[in-house]
């Protein structure tokens, strides 16, 4: 950590100017930098934001529903954050509008279930105008008069700090090229990208792809030459355009390609495989919170194969108060990996804090 600075604001990162070659007998010396992902929030102008003189908000910023309590909400987009917060504020606020580009595609059973249980929650065509006394116009000519609106738009990569002499840039939502979504080939290794990818297991990809470029950087893993790496890239854009992905979908692997994060580890890195039961887990995940995004945190509907994993990773036969069902824990490690992200060494944690964990699953203690 004596390295590390913490809570510093990148202002410019630039390309510096060779150093002159080191004497006879001396050492080189390299300018490393290891850039982490910077995105920003997405919020859009084209709807006449300016003229909207009421509340309005990125979902960045959100945290609790009181403080919208008999207000009429928008929210303006129906991804897993947009439903998030659209069920929170349900029974707090007056009425909940959920815009979605697509009402027929954004009509899934998790969607469909959301509408059949809250009253208060009406799903709408996405948003033509913000008026300026108040009213929202959606495309299908509808309007609500309502007192604020929440932007659950995602973000943006924008890197305004970056000056790379165009030998990294963003467009259409694709930053590029890099090998790997993590290393530009002409400036490899001196900068690297952590945090480019989504729709991808978080704490564990980021991980693995932080190993990997640690091991470049030490010297115990070397880089293909600049133009093989390059020509990698196209290859892989090529295949996705092949493939239909659009280009702002480039760093999408998740929902595109699933299994590339796994291949990843295994290629670049000496962290262990995934388990068998941990993987079909993750699937089953999924699964449930596409057909039901309020309830799916709760359910307990795995197969013997994942309870079994489930009672070996959390180690409980070598915990204090072990008599603890194998639902609950499966309950238990579904609520941890959603809500607090735990990393690869999370049974650590959760001996750690055994007691609290306990509490949750009397509970005592919610999340």
């Amino acid at each position: 950590m004596d390295v590390v600075r913490l809570n510093t604001k990148v202002v410019r990162v630039a390309m510096a100017q060779p150093p002159p070659p080191p004497p006879d007998g001396a050492r080189d010396s390299l300018d490393m930098r290891w850039l982490v992902s910077g995105e920003i929030l997405d919020l859009d102008r084209e709807w006449g934001n300016a003229q909207w003189r009421r509340r309005q908000l990125h979902s960045h910023s959100y945290r609790v529903p009181d403080s919208f309590r008999d207000e009429v909400m928008i929210m303006v987009g129906c991804g897993d954050s947009g439903m998030d917060i659209a069920l929170d504020l349900c029974g707090v606020a007056k009425a909940v509008h959920i815009t979605a580009k697509s009402v027929e595609q954004a009509t899934t059973p998790a969607m469909s279930k959301m509408l059949a249980n809250h009253a208060d929650l009406h799903l709408h065509p996405q948003v033509e105008r913000l008026c300026e006394n108040g009213t929202v116009a959606f495309a299908d000519g509808t309007r609500v008069a309502a007192d604020a609106v929440i932007y659950c738009t995602g973000y943006k990569y924008s890197f305004p700090f970056l000056n790379t002499g165009g030998a990294v840039t963003v467009d259409d939502d694709c930053v590029g090229p890099l090998f790997e979504h993590t290393f530009p080939p002409a400036l490899a290794p001196s900068l690297s990208f952590v945090g480019i990818q989504r729709k991808l297991l978080v704490p564990w990809s980021f991980e693995a792809q932080g190993g990997w470029i640690a091991q470049v950087l030490s010297g115990k893993c070397t880089l293909s030459p600049a133009d093989e790496m390059l020509r990698a890239v196209e290859e892989y854009c090529r295949a996705r355009e092949a493939a239909g992905v659009p280009a702002k979908y480039t760093h999408h692997i998740g929902s595109v390609s699933p299994n590339e994060m796994f291949e990843f580890l295994l290629k670049y890195t000496d962290l262990p495989p995934r388990e068998e039961w941990k993987r079909e887990l993750t699937g089953a995940f999924l699964r449930d919170m596409n057909d039901d995004h309020e309830n799916f945190r709760d359910l307990d509907n795995d197969s013997e194969s994942v309870r079994e994993g489930v009672q070996r990773w959390l180690c409980l036969s070598d915990a204090p108060h072990q008599a603890v069902p194998g639902s609950c824990a499966l309950v238990l490690l579904r609520k941890c990996a959603c809500h607090f992200q735990l990393p690869p060494n999370s049974e650590v944690w959760i001996k750690q804090h055994w007691s609290s964990v306990r509490r949750i699953l009397s509970g005592d203690v919610g999340f």
